[in-house]
């Protein structure tokens, strides 16, 4: 999955600093507001991470690990992500990946993030800044690096570590110290239980986490960073500063069914305005207030956001 660059070189410990979070911004400008959005979720991150970064010397073809990026040369000093404002589909908020990972540690030299610039504009703050904190814990590899397939270095090595375990059709996360986590949030299951995609806690066992398959749901916040995804970026083998981790509990019943009536309760007699052919992109409707996801028959539906056309639109914002 990961490109190879053409030649990289990792210095000296001794030159070591701390942990740190470099965005180069590419495509379709942002306002000056939304690059502060993104360098405080550079920064909020980087908080995460007691690790130092190990600078590494770097020639990075254009291309080389996605489509449009230019070449890097030089010596880097703190993870690279560049962040890429283009068209996604209309359901989609942003996508995120490591690039090049170390050899002997799978720990990522850089990595990107696609920002989907149809519907940017209408996306609050505080939903811009939990898509970039979440796309960033995607590029350090949490839920992108769980997998022995991903986890191959610039040399082409792997060690074969694999994070997750399917039981009875159920993906299950294994790794010990998320494992650890969870049951000391009182989680019952053999593993914690993740999305069918392998790469996102289950929306019904974490609800609102930042990681959760269903934290899209939980709009005009900013989603709780717990110890259960320290204890993954623990599991990668980064050192975590575990007093940033925010206040979660596990939650009770069905978390779509109280993400809906939530939404249903703040917007009690708050009529909706749907644009003449309905919302752009899923970020649009749920900016304007509308529950997602949108059922068919439902103020704000149209077939280009129901990717699957099962007749809900915008069940995936990430």
């Amino acid at each position: 999955m990961w490109c190879l660059a053409l030649s990289w070189t990792l210095l000296g410990s001794a030159g070591a600093a701390t942990f740190g979070i470099e965005t180069r911004l590419l495509g379709r400008p942002l306002t000056a507001q939304q690059q502060a959005t993104v360098r405080e979720a550079a920064t909020r991150v980087s908080a995460l991470i007691t690790s130092p970064f190990a600078p590494v010397r770097v020639d990075i073809a254009a291309n080389e690990c996605d489509r449009g990026l230019p070449r890097v040369q030089g010596t880097l000093k703190q993870l690279l992500v560049f962040v890429v404002v283009k068209q996604l589909g209309d359901d989609v908020y942003a996508t995120g990946m490591p690039c090049d990972l170390r050899d002997g540690s799978y720990l990522p030299v850089y990595g990107v993030i696609d920002l989907n610039s149809v519907g940017l504009s209408e996306l609050p703050r505080e939903d811009l800044l939990d898509t970039m904190i979440h796309e960033l814990l995607h590029v350090l590899g949490v839920g992108t690096l769980w997998e022995p397939e991903y986890r191959v270095s610039v040399s082409g090595d792997t060690d074969g570590r694999t994070f997750v375990r399917r039981v009875g059709g159920v993906l299950y996360y294994t790794g010990p110290r998320a494992l650890a986590a969870y049951r000391a949030l009182g989680g019952q299951k053999q593993g914690v239980p993740l999305d069918p995609d392998a790469g996102h806690w289950s929306g019904q066992a974490v609800c609102a986490e930042i990681l959760s398959g269903s934290a899209s749901d939980f709009t005009g916040q900013v989603n709780p960073v717990s110890l259960l995804t320290l204890g993954a970026l623990e599991d990668l083998g980064y050192r975590v500063n575990r007093a940033g981790a925010e206040r979660f509990k596990l939650p009770q019943g069905s978390c779509a069914a109280q993400a809906k009536r939530d939404a249903a309760a703040a917007r009690a007699g708050a009529p909706v305005k749907v644009p003449q052919g309905g919302f752009a992109t899923c970020a649009a409707a749920h900016a304007a207030g509308v529950p997602l996801p949108i059922r068919r028959g439902q103020a704000g539906y149209r077939t280009g956001l129901d990717g699957d056309g099962d007749g809900l639109a915008c069940e995936s914002g990430r």
